[in-house]
């Protein structure tokens, strides 16, 4: 039996738990790692270059993410907008689409038709903004 699943006596069976305690310390860790990325980037540590574009000389659609995040740090909207313009715009939409989805994980739930949906929008949009911002 899984760890996240435990036994229970009467007709529906076997249940999940209501919560994984070890995806909660998962994302944690991920939260933290992040912020000891950002504080070495603040601290003018190098950044991972763009494979894409060093091998097209075009920009993908995740392009500029790391300027955009060091710019917001500082509060900077009209530096983060020049880096990737449709993330900073969207940021607000993608940060609640991931986290309805990381709660719903945690709660060993599915997400839903809805929220599967939003995901395949919202890639479709960031990949059109990849296409058109090499298009000027």
């Amino acid at each position: 039996m899984r760890p996240d699943m435990k036994e229970k006596n009467g007709p529906e069976g076997l249940h999940r738990e209501r919560y994984s305690s070890r995806k909660v310390r998962f994302l944690l860790l991920v939260c933290l790692l992040g912020t000891v990325c950002l504080i070495w980037l603040r601290m003018g540590g190098p950044s991972i270059p763009c494979v894409f574009h060093e091998l097209t000389g075009l920009e993908c659609p995740g392009c500029g993410v790391t300027r955009m995040i060091l710019a917001l740090s500082r509060l900077d909207l009209q530096a983060a907008m020049r880096a990737n313009a449709f993330l900073t715009v969207t940021l607000p939409y993608l940060a609640s689409l991931l986290a309805y989805n990381a709660y719903k994980w945690i709660r060993n739930e599915k997400a839903g038709a809805k929220a599967e949906a939003a995901a395949v929008v919202y890639c479709a949009g960031l990949i059109l903004f990849g296409i058109f911002r090499n298009l000027r």
